[in-house]
């Protein structure tokens, strides 16, 4: 009887090559063994610490609470003087949840603690010498304190990122200062801004309604210098300041009409839409151009925020251009805002060039809302007789 022998190849193959394999597999297992227990043991200990800190909390919050409401004064300094360093930690992190809930008086109160606490000053050494982390930490910090810096300092060390302008100028919000809207424009939009996240959006709204006038300034001044995230930003703010602006400058506005962007185009009408009650600004755009606006969805826009105008001269530049618009998604967009201000039952225009089926369609959507809102309305009307 003969026993076949392995080949060569297959000899070399399972002999010096499978030796690093092994290894690699034993090492890659020791690693995952190894990380497995350490995040068991770290969820133990966790667990284990908060255990014994949830009653020292709770003690914590209780007298927060009585010193706070149940005392002529709290006495924060004689409070804070006979904590232990690991209750005075623990008693700023209750702090920090209850800064977050309470406003007016109870916040002043509280930011005495705070004080009392040291984090104002300590926030400030953190702007000074902290890295990011740290800075973002000291302002969140300050912001919640209503206690605002010395804007030099500001200046200095918290315009490096979006995110610490915007912080930055959110501390002057939150404290309420009288220059929140000059300095606070300054922090977010000097020296080559970049785009904000939400949050920044939302600040450069909030110390932009207080007094609108830097924003505005700064804006017609340096809008065509910023990318277009940064300006499709600032025409989103524009267009919820309709109620404050006075008569501040709104042509850059009116300009973004014509930037090479197409996303910047749309956001400046749709700012447009909401100033239909402003004559000189809408005497300043050109509604028979809508036409010549080479990308759909910016046409689009432009149907919208005339019909949010709404008046006879907005709804006959609708019709004008809606009517021979080539691309079928814009018609329909003229279409539905036409519909929406003469009806659902009314007669398409008569033009050399119908909306035919795009006012069909909005025609159609239009009536089946109405149907929709109807019977939710009579279903609640029944809901409420039988419940009566």
């Amino acid at each position: 009887m003969s026993v076949p022998l392995a080949s060569p190849t297959a000899a070399s193959v399972t002999g010096p090559q499978s030796r690093p394999l092994a290894i690699a597999v034993v090492v890659l297992g020791s690693l995952l063994v190894a990380a497995a227990l350490i995040t068991l043991a770290y969820s133990v200990l966790a667990a284990r610490r908060h255990r014994r800190r949830e009653p020292l909390r709770a003690a914590l919050r209780s007298e927060l609470l009585d010193r706070l409401y149940g005392r002529d004064e709290p006495a924060w300094d004689a409070w804070v003087a006979s904590l232990s360093a690991a209750e005075r930690d623990e008693l700023e992190s209750v702090l920090d949840v209850y800064l977050r809930e309470l406003a007016g008086r109870d916040a002043a109160t509280l930011a005495g603690l705070g004080r009392a606490l040291g984090i104002p000053d300590r926030a400030r050494r953190e702007i000074v010498d902290g890295g990011y982390w740290e800075r973002t930490h000291a302002l969140v910090w300050l912001a919640l304190l209503r206690d605002a810096p010395d804007r030099d300092l500001l200046r200095a060390h918290c315009t490096a990122t979006p995110r610490e302008r915007a912080a930055a100028a959110r501390v002057l919000y939150a404290a309420g200062t009288d220059d929140r809207a000059t300095t606070g424009v300054d922090l977010l939009l000097r020296d080559d801004p970049e785009a904000f996240s939400v949050f920044g959006v939302d600040t450069l709204y909030r110390v932009a309604e207080s007094d609108p006038g830097p924003f505005f300034d700064r804006a017609a001044a340096d809008f065509e210098t910023w990318p277009p995230a940064l300006q499709r930003q600032a025409l989103l703010v524009v267009r919820h300041l309709t109620t404050v602006v006075g008569g501040a400058d709104l042509s850059w506005v009116v300009t973004a009409l014509a930037s090479p962007d197409p996303s910047v185009r749309a956001a400046a009408w749709r700012a447009l839409g909401a100033y239909g009650w402003n004559r000189r600004l809408r005497d300043a755009v050109d509604l028979g151009a809508i036409p010549e606006e080479p990308a759909p969805t910016v046409r689009a826009d432009a149907y919208r925020a005339l019909g949010v105008w709404g008046d006879a001269a907005a709804l006959d530049a609708i019709e004008a251009a809606g009517t021979i618009d080539p691309d079928p998604r814009a018609q329909v967009a003229a279409a539905e805002t036409l519909v929406a201000q003469r009806g659902a039952d009314a007669a398409p225009p008569a033009s050399e060039q119908p909306f035919g089926v795009a006012w069909d369609w909005a025609a159609e959507h239009a009536r089946f809302d109405r149907l929709a809102r109807d019977i939710s309305r009579d279903r609640e009307r029944l809901h409420d007789e039988v419940r009566g």
